[in-house]
Order: C-alpha cells, then sequence, then structure tokens
C-alpha cells in the first residue's frame, strides 16, 4: 500500500524570498498608483462586465460553432477525397497563415459585395471567429483522431460496427481525452481574439475600455484594469489545463 507524501512545509527559504518579493512588489506598486483615478474603473464597472460577457458569449459560440466545422475539416483532411481533402487543406493553411484581423475584414466587406446585402455587426463577428476557429479546431481534432492507435479502429471492425460507428463510438471519445488540453489552449487564443472584433461595431471588452477612456481619460487605470482581467480569465483557463492533465504544458 502507497503513501502520498505531504508537501513540503515551511517552505524552502528560496521560495520564501521569491513569493515575498512578489508580494511586495505588488503592494509598492497599488501604493504608488493609488490616486491614478481607480474610482474610474468602479465607476464603469457595469458597462465592463458587459463588455467582458459579450466577449465570453462570442468566445464560447464561435467555439461551439467552429468545433462542428472543424470536424468536418478534419475528417476531410484525413480521409476526404482528392478534391475534397485539397480545399480542406488550403481552407485550414490560408485562414492560419494570415492574421486574424485581415479574415474579420475579408469577411465583414466580402459579403455585401457578393450577395448586395449588408451584414450586422453581430453576424460578422460570429461568422469571422467562426471561421478562424474553425481552421485551428481542425488541425487539433487531426492530431487527437491520429492519435489513436489503428489497432482500436480495426478492433471495432472485427466486431461489427461500422466505419461510423467505429469513429463515434471508439475512435473519437478516445480523441476527445487526448485533445482536451488543446481545445481549452484554443479556447483561449479565441477569448483574446474576441478584442479584434471592435472592428466591425461590437463592443466588447477591449472597446468598452476604450470607449470609457475616451470619455473619462484615466488610461493607467482602464488598460491595467484590462491587462489584469485578460490575464485573469486566461491564467484560471491555463490552470484548469494543468488540473485535467498535470503533464501538458502551455506554451502559447
Amino acid at each position: 500500500m502507497t503513501t502520498m507524501r505531504p508537501a513540503e512545509w515551511p517552505l524552502p527559504a528560496k521560495e520564501r524570498i521569491w513569493r515575498l518579493s512578489l508580494f511586495s512588489l505588488a503592494c509598492g506598486a497599488a501604493w504608488m498608483t493609488r490616486d491614478l483615478r481607480w474610482d474610474v474603473v468602479w465607476t464603469t464597472a457595469p458597462a465592463l462586465l458587459q463588455g467582458l460577457g459579450i466577449s465570453f458569449l462570442l468566445a464560447v459560440t464561435s467555439v461551439a460553432a467552429g468545433m462542428i466545422a472543424g470536424m468536418i475539416l478534419a475528417v476531410a483532411r484525413t480521409s476526404g477525397p482528392f478534391g475534397l481533402r485539397h480545399l480542406a487543406i488550403g481552407y485550414i493553411e490560408i485562414v492560419r497563415a494570415v492574421p486574424q484581423l485581415m479574415v474579420i475584414f475579408w469577411i465583414f466587406f466580402t459579403w455585401p459585395a457578393v450577395t448586395g446585402r449588408g451584414m450586422s455587426p453581430w453576424s460578422a463577428a460570429f461568422l469571422s471567429l467562426t471561421v478562424i476557429a474553425a481552421a485551428y479546431l481542425a488541425e487539433v481534432i487531426r492530431a487527437g483522431i491520429e492519435s489513436v492507435p489503428p489497432i482500436q479502429k480495426e478492433s471495432a471492425f472485427v466486431l461489427g460496427l461500422s466505419p461510423f460507428q467505429a469513429f463515434m463510438r471508439v475512435v473519437l471519445p478516445q480523441a476527445l481525452r487526448n485533445m482536451l488540453p488543446a481545445l481549452i489552449a484554443t479556447f483561449v487564443m479565441m477569448f483574446k481574439v474576441t478584442s479584434l472584433v471592435y472592428v466591425v461595431g461590437i463592443v466588447d471588452f477591449f472597446r468598452a475600455v476604450v470607449i470609457i477612456n475616451n470619455r473619462e481619460f484615466a488610461p493607467y487605470a482602464l488598460y491595467t484594469t484590462l491587462a489584469v482581467v485578460y490575464f485573469a480569465c486566461c491564467w484560471a483557463l491555463s490552470w484548469l489545463i494543468r488540473k485535467l492533465d498535470p503533464n501538458y504544458a502551455l506554451t502559447s
């Protein structure tokens, strides 16, 4: 019978010095910046929280839709016919190679030029983010599928499962487990990409900070809050990755 070793306590001297130094720096920074109009952040908190909610909503919906499209792209790239496979490869490589802002501009301005009908900011933002998410998630899904040993699929065929049943019941569940950390990392990326949709008129968290700063002119307090909130949200998601898979290192 194995027993768990208790965590070392007290902490090593170097660790205690490092934590004390960080705490001292944080206290010093808070003291020096105490008069830099932090009241603006508190008085405009409802508008900031509304913008943050819009950012999260766009990230969640675009990743959910991009997951479906990415799965189709991944299957087309790995096992599709000649023409379809190359179309999928072209889509994935082009979208991943160009700046995300360019994709947003393409969709927002190309749709009216092609159809003769305008596109609402919400539709443009959602479609643009879905297009971006699908390209990145397609590669995540493809890697997850290829990580499943071929013998798993062959064993499913031996048991009498059809190719579709083998994929849905045997390959996909194992692939999802392998690619779960990468899926959350992609969500972290897409949450940050939502800061670009302000160019089509969406008042997300980033745009809300810009609008309030233009009115109140408290750049230090507002943009520091912007950076801290983005860091806190992304750090929380990264912490979730480490809890799901302690051996996974987030490097992006």
